[in-house]
């Protein structure tokens, strides 16, 4: 029965800092950022383009060296820290695996499910710190990191064969 019970508690501090995502809230969110990202979803596969991830071993374009008509995102040092935007080309049939291969991780992601995960401090609820997984109305699934000082979003598209992953990383929100 203590085992029982140990196993309850701990689960429950594993999956505390999750909740449902209203669709609302979530709608706001993607509201909120899909502008920047309207040219970014046009750029086309392009061979001449391609570079290859050292890390993950990914085919993207480098959108600060070549960047998308429109919107000018803000590329190189900002605050003496990195920031970019690449669009990865992912051999995957679902947005599910092709989110295991970016983020190497085995996590199922629910689908049709809006979550936010503001990690074990309560504090991070009330700041809207922490990581939001959101499907939209078009099918895209967005992952939006949002820490005190930086923060990522990255967009997993299902193009022909390929899912279309756009990531991009910022400093001082």
């Amino acid at each position: 029965m203590k085992r029982i019970i140990l196993f309850l508690l701990c689960l429950g501090n594993v999956y505390a800092g999750v909740v449902n995502l209203s669709q609302d809230k979530a709608n706001e969110m993607i509201e909120q950022r899909v502008k920047f990202f309207d040219q970014v979803f046009l750029v086309p596969y392009d061979t001449s383009k391609l570079s290859l991830d050292s890390d993950k071993k990914l085919a993207f374009i480098d959108l600060c060296r070549y960047p998308a008509k429109g919107y000018e995102i803000p590329c190189g040092k900002v605050n003496g820290e990195e920031v970019g935007i690449r669009k990865y080309f992912i051999k995957a049939t679902r947005i599910e695996e092709a989110y295991k291969i970016f983020e190497a991780k085995e996590q199922k992601l629910p689908k049709n499910v809006n979550m936010y995960d503001y990690g074990e401090e309560e504090s991070n609820k009330d700041d809207e710190v922490g990581i939001y997984y959101i499907w939209d109305n078009m099918g895209r699934f967005w992952v939006i990191n949002m820490g005190y000082d930086s923060g990522s979003v990255t967009i997993y598209t299902q193009a022909k064969d390929y899912i279309e992953v756009i990531h991009q990383w910022s400093v001082d929100w």
